[in-house]
């Protein structure tokens, strides 16, 4: 089972992640973006190049959760809502793209195995210093009604396991999350 940790920029979604990894022992990705980015000379908005790049990284995954029997439990932070929203807040890709990508991936049961968390809040403490290339995108609307289209548009499908989870930044949302994941996410997960 594939736990993707998904949400905008601060909302507190790696934080979260980390916890919910070190609390109950399940290894965690987090793919290296950034480096790979920059290493492939990628450009980051109207680039359709970047889109099929992170695209591709993704399907790679959910076909694994699908096919192979054996795959460990563990924690990816960011996954295909990341890649779709950022597709579509950077102009790399249109809404009926978006729209076509969804119709693939349900039709192709690629999110068999996979449950998704989508982490919604944002954080009050002012981050400094640099994070990435995107940190202009911070507490951006822009990326956060892109994740609600692309949430709509799989809800309409009723063929996806996003589970929303507000962060109020506490302790309480640790303790909830950590409840949520013993009570009904890690009993639910059921391997084909």
């Amino acid at each position: 089972m594939i736990y993707c940790f998904e949400g905008a920029r601060n909302s507190g979604k790696t934080f979260l992640s980390n916890y919910i990894s070190d609390s109950l022992d399940i290894e965690r990705f987090q793919f290296d973006f950034g480096q790979f980015f920059h290493l492939l000379d990628l450009k980051s908005t109207d680039n359709r190049e970047a889109h099929s790049f992170s695209m591709g990284k993704e399907l790679m995954i959910m076909q694994l959760a699908r096919d192979i029997k054996v795959v460990n439990e563990f924690i990816h932070d960011r996954s295909i809502l990341t890649v779709l929203a950022w597709g579509l807040s950077e102009n790399r890709i249109s809404k009926d793209d978006v729209i076509k990508q969804i119709d693939f991936i349900v039709e192709n049961d690629l999110l068999k195995n996979i449950f998704i968390i989508y982490i919604d809040g944002k954080n009050p403490i002012k981050r400094e210093g640099v994070k990435d290339h995107w940190d202009y995108a911070d507490n951006s609307d822009k990326e956060r009604d892109a994740f609600e289209f692309i949430i709509s548009e799989f809800d309409k499908r009723e063929t996806s396991s996003i589970i929303r989870f507000q962060n109020d930044f506490t302790v309480n949302s640790q303790t909830k999350l950590y409840n949520l994941f013993n009570s009904i996410l890690r009993p639910c997960a059921v391997y084909y």
